[in-house]
């Protein structure tokens, strides 16, 4: 995501290795509408879905961004799909 491979953080990897999971339920934001593909997200709102953030190696680079959202159910497994361990180094 970031061309010298650091973010400004100093941080490495932070977006493009996997989707990252959230423990967010997958939800329409504040004044959604769902036109002109309703079938797309809409049917998939609640009923066990979680957000997931960012991007994997195989998302298009338009796309591989922490504020991009996709989703998808918590107990499949997927090549696409991980997780952040993050913890207070002070």
């Amino acid at each position: 995501a970031y061309p010298d491979g650091l973010a400004p953080s100093g941080c490495a990897h932070m977006m493009g290795d996997v989707w990252e999971w959230t423990s967010t339920e997958f939800d329409a934001y504040p004044g959604f509408r769902a036109f002109p593909y309703r079938e797309y997200a809409e049917p998939f709102f609640r009923d066990g879905y979680r957000v997931l953030r960012g991007g994997s190696w195989a998302t298009q680079s338009v796309a591989a961004r922490a504020t991009f959202r996709n989703w998808d159910l918590p107990q499949r497994r997927q090549v696409f799909a991980g997780m952040r361990v993050a913890w207070d180094a002070a």
